[in-house]
């Protein structure tokens, strides 16, 4: 590129390179502002792990099936998801023995035809204004709030719920921002997104045959953390949304963390990572590093170290489920899915803790 090509390219993406630069700002300066003695987010994870930590070396299973007996619907709870697991595990080594198969036969792992991925016209670079107008734009919106909160001399809302209004904001703004810098700009149709219509229970059904599938990696990767975990004594931070759902005791609030956690964000995700992310990639870079590069950026942006690989390898199945299929709906009902069982799963946890007289 010559420098009369990179000023021409400056004047006309003038205002996307100044979202961009500001984006870099937000960032930098939220990483170098507050240590982590200074985030109370940081400070609620961490008092959070050490008390997990010391309480459940006292638990013995004597103590914990006692207990159990006194609340049958948390002990109905507590046994439907060791049955799930149980079944889940089962189900994934039978799927990946017929994949086997069939592999050995020169059939796919899935029956039928489906759709491919069609050819898109957007590049890189709008992803990058994407992501960089999501981030000047919500912490725009932060500002604002903010801003009428103090005018109106209006009482500043918890943290817990400023978070929830926020990831709401984001998730909308991130959907907005796909239909206007992408959508709109190139006038594609969403089903270049990858949102198609029926049949819906053929795609949902395929979804979860993957998910099943690619099960023995999901454990392979959790047992791989533990093990890092253990052996460097690394001391696993919850997730803030986690943080809020162990804490939390307002329903409405905890309903709408679930809606956001269940469904509202892997949808939103799901057309950001695969739909626009991975199909962009793609175009450039061919189906493996697209495949790669979607997944680190996925787990990447998920901001836990820990759990970076199980995220990783979930985000390689939600792309690899879209390339497959060339539709949305799997990678959707998957991240949905995952998602609703770690909510379950969570609470579950909470009431247990609460129960046994440890928990927050």
């Amino acid at each position: 590129m010559t420098w009369a090509e990179a000023g021409s390219f400056a004047r006309r993406e003038r205002w996307h390179l100044a979202a961009l630069l500001l984006a870099v700002a937000v960032v930098a300066g939220h990483r170098s502002a507050a240590g982590p003695a200074g985030d109370p987010w940081e400070q609620d994870r961490r008092q959070m792990a050490q008390h997990l930590e010391q309480q459940t070396t006292r638990w013995s299973p004597e103590a914990v099936r006692t207990r159990l007996a006194a609340s049958p619907a948390l002990a109905w709870r507590v046994g439907a998801l060791s049955w799930l697991f149980a079944t889940a595990v089962v189900l994934g080594g039978l799927a990946g023995w017929r994949a086997l198969r069939r592999r050995r036969a020169g059939k796919s792992w899935l029956r039928g035809p489906w759709r491919h991925i069609p050819a898109v016209p957007w590049g890189v670079w709008d992803i990058v204004k994407v992501f960089a107008w999501l981030i000047a734009l919500s912490q725009a919106a932060a500002f604002l709030a903010a801003l009428v909160l103090r005018l109106g001399r209006l009482p500043w809302p918890d943290r817990y719920l400023a978070a929830t209004v926020q990831t709401m904001v984001t998730d909308g703004l991130a959907l907005v921002l796909v239909a206007v810098l992408i959508v709109r700009r190139y006038r594609a149709p969403v089903k270049t997104l990858g949102l198609h219509g029926p049949p819906w229970s053929r795609q949902i059904a395929a979804g979860l045959h993957g998910y099943l599938l690619w099960l023995p990696l999901f454990l392979a990767a959790g047992g791989l953390v533990m093990l890092v975990s253990r052996w460097w004594a690394l001391e696993p931070t919850p997730q803030p949304v986690v943080v809020m759902l162990l804490q939390e005791s307002r329903p409405r609030l905890l309903m709408a963390l679930m809606g956001l956690v269940a469904v509202v964000g892997p949808v939103a995700e799901e057309i950001v990572f695969r739909g626009v992310v991975y199909a962009a990639l793609r175009r450039r870079w061919g189906v493996r590093w697209g495949l790669a590069g979607s997944a680190v950026l996925f787990a990447g942006l998920h901001a836990d170290p820990l759990a970076f690989g199980p995220i990783l390898v979930l985000g390689l199945l939600l792309g690899w489920l879209y390339e497959q299929t060339g539709s949305l709906l799997p990678s959707m009902t998957v991240h949905v899915a995952h998602n609703s069982v770690m909510l379950i799963t969570a609470l579950t946890a909470r009431d247990l803790l609460r129960l046994l007289g440890t928990g927050p």
